[in-house]
């Protein structure tokens, strides 16, 4: 099979199982992500991971499913995965666009490239434009607050991944895993949350 067609399936699969699973129940959503969590740390050990890559990967997921208590009624919070669903489509639009625009734009600006030693396919042009992208979906969840929001997590889910990406090649790895075909392994898909997950519960649950 193509391996566009692939990853496209894979990915379609892989989001409404994740959105279902988040939005239909409190304990639906608490299962995704322990799993999430577990095959997480799976990775990293066979990636033999430093501790940061632990410690991130597992802060990261208990963000997320915090994310979901972000709203409150009058002192009591109540979760609703629709907030949790909001993020991940900052994420999702940041990869999207970034991919996109790398694709057209990338290098064509500015030669040096995101990170050369680290991953040398990302442009500078990818990242901005991926951010872009993810302010403009996060303006339609949250008017100016998700813009900024969006903004920020662009930002920081492309950190992310280059975290990952340095701790892939450390291992010597191309991917995490083989878990999502056409995609690699959980921490292939889940490396932009790392940074952006708990910065954005933070913001969200004790700033915003």
């Amino acid at each position: 099979m193509n391996e566009l067609i692939t990853r496209s399936l894979t990915g379609a699969v892989f989001i409404f199982i994740v959105v279902f699973a988040t939005t239909f129940h409190l304990i639906s959503a608490s299962i995704l992500w322990a799993v999430v969590l577990g095959l997480g740390l799976k990775e990293y050990r066979k990636l033999k991971g430093a501790p940061i890559g632990y410690l991130l990967i597992t802060v990261a997921v208990m963000s997320l499913w915090g994310m979901g208590f972000v709203a409150w009624v009058g002192s009591v919070p109540y979760y609703n995965g629709l907030d949790v669903v909001a993020f991940l489509t900052w994420i999702w639009a940041n990869d999207t666009f970034a991919y996109l625009g790398g694709k057209m734009f990338g290098k064509k600006f500015i030669q040096s490239g995101l990170a050369p030693k680290v991953s040398p396919n990302k442009s500078w042009e990818g990242a901005f434009i991926g951010a872009f992208g993810a302010a403009c979906v996060g303006w339609l969840w949250l008017d100016i607050e998700g813009a900024l929001l969006g903004l920020l997590t662009g930002i920081l889910s492309t950190l992310g991944d280059l975290v990952q990406s340095a701790l892939k090649r450390r291992a010597d790895a191309k991917d995490s895993g083989t878990l999502l075909p056409g995609h690699g392994g959980i921490l292939d898909r889940f490396d932009g949350l790392l940074i952006a997950a708990p910065v954005v519960f933070i913001l969200r649950a004790f700033i915003l």
